[in-house]
């Protein structure tokens, strides 16, 4: 609000009237300037959900996986196999075409069984949904957990992480937990 003041003079030299006027409303630098922090407020506010979000989607990734990995381990412990009919703690070392992209299939046997895991006693897990970014989880017994330092294999189960890079190409995003490393 802005205020005017105004007086006149009379011939004796006094005041003759004094008035204090008040004008309701704002001026529109004003106006700009209320709409510019608006804006950057906005701004920063969405920034910091979408970083949340983000977070978010991490946390359950690696909760999922964590979830997956245990199944397996249960798998390991009742049939001695992991999924895939591979063989308990033998780590590949980079053969192509071994990875069970299909947790949920019966010859991954953590729901169902396809009647060749000796002493099977799932479900070992209720469902295994798409990761957070639409990507199926997957269980790799010859992953290179260390690719840019060299060779280090790792039998994981993993997600291929927001960028959705995968099937033996290696993502910097990836979110795996190994169940046994060389």
């Amino acid at each position: 609000m802005r205020r005017f003041f105004s007086a006149r003079l009379n011939l004796n030299g006094g005041l003759s009237r004094f008035s204090l006027k008040f004008r309701a409303g704002f001026t529109l630098i004003e106006m700009l300037m209320v709409m510019a922090v608006i804006g950057i407020l906005a701004s920063i506010i969405m920034f910091q959900l979408y970083r949340a979000k983000e977070s978010a989607r991490l946390v359950k990734a690696l909760g999922d996986v964590n979830q997956i990995r245990k199944a397996i381990v249960l798998l390991e412990n009742d049939a001695n196999e992991w999924p895939g009919h591979y063989p308990v703690d033998q780590v590949g070392t980079g053969a192509s075409g071994n990875e069970v992209w299909d947790l949920g299939a019966p010859a991954a046997g953590l729901i169902a069984t396809d009647g060749n895991y000796n002493n099977w006693s799932g479900p070992y897990i209720s469902a295994i949904m798409n990761d957070p970014w639409n990507n199926a989880y997957f269980f790799d017994p010859d992953y290179d957990i260390d690719p840019g330092a060299g060779e280090r294999w790792a039998a994981v189960v993993g997600s291929f992480g927001p960028d959705g890079i995968g099937q033996n190409q290696y993502g910097g995003d990836d979110i795996i937990e190994a169940i046994i490393a060389k």
